[in-house]
């Protein structure tokens, strides 16, 4: 594992406004590594897509989250790392 990440990366879930179609961005704009990014969606505003490749598992995006929809998972293990 590289040495700028954490053991664990983020998640969003089903609680997140914008997939209950709620506009919200929050998340995404307080990222460091850019690692959530928003897919457009017909009839409704853009969904989070987390990259978990990107995620250095900072932290950062989840006490910005208005309803504390992201949360950590354990990073899976890196081909690297076995």
């Amino acid at each position: 594992m590289k040495a700028d990440r954490f053991p664990h990366v983020a998640f969003v879930g089903d609680g997140c406004l914008a997939k209950r179609h709620v506009a919200c961005q929050s998340c995404g704009e307080c990222c460091p590594e850019q690692a959530i990014r928003f897919r457009p969606r017909m009839g409704g505003p853009f969904v989070p897509e987390l990259n978990e490749a990107l995620c250095s598992g900072c932290g950062a995006c989840l006490s910005i989250c208005p309803v504390s929809a992201i949360g950590l998972q354990a990073r899976e293990a890196e081909a690297a790392d076995v």
